[in-house]
């Protein structure tokens, strides 16, 4: 699991080496820095995520917005980004986050709404993709990943530790009487 970490963050160490990532949180392109790539509450206390860093989602994105003010013109003036994301986080306060999500959903604008744990499981595409499962009345992520030709085994309802215990002896072959007085 670290190996795997540590490769996904090649990219990181591919910008520090390049002297375009620094080592302060929320000061780089990925990580909350970038007004165009981070999260921002409406008004309704909910959250959307923005992730336009292409020209041509950003475009989009200013265009449906209605940002025209020259202050979003040069994208990557990292000296701008403090107060372009400020105006972006003003703007987002206006609509409730399904207003921003009717207006910009839909659209190559690189916005999606940020769910909560009951909303997940009823989004669509989640549905469409049977993310999630239901057993025993808990809701839960389906095994992952799902191939054509493989499928994973159906989950099964989660047990209380013990109440195997009789099933697991005997198929071990401890005798009946052993295994009533373990259980005694």
């Amino acid at each position: 699991m670290t190996d795997g970490a540590a490769l996904l963050a090649a990219g990181r160490y591919a910008g520090r080496a390049s002297g375009s990532q620094s080592n302060q949180r929320g000061d780089n392109l990925v990580d909350g820095g970038a007004p165009f790539y981070d999260t921002y509450a409406c008004a309704d206390g909910k959250f959307l995520a923005l992730g336009a860093i292409e020209p041509q989602f950003y475009a989009r994105f200013r265009t449906l917005c209605r940002l025209t003010d020259p202050l979003f013109d040069d994208q990557m003036n990292k000296p701008k980004w403090p107060a372009q994301k400020q105006r972006i986080a003003a703007m987002f306060l206006t609509r409730s986050r399904a207003e921003w999500v009717a207006l910009l959903g839909s659209d190559d604008t690189c916005v999606a709404p940020v769910l909560d744990w009951d909303e997940a499981p009823n989004d669509p595409h989640n549905i469409a993709r049977d993310t999630f499962v239901t057993i025993d009345d808990v809701t839960q992520p389906a095994p992952a990943p799902r191939f054509s030709r493989t499928p994973a085994a159906t989950p099964r309802s989660a047990r209380v530790s013990g109440d195997d215990t009789r099933e697991v002896l005997q198929r071990w072959g401890v005798a009946q009487p052993i295994v009533e007085r373990l259980l005694a």
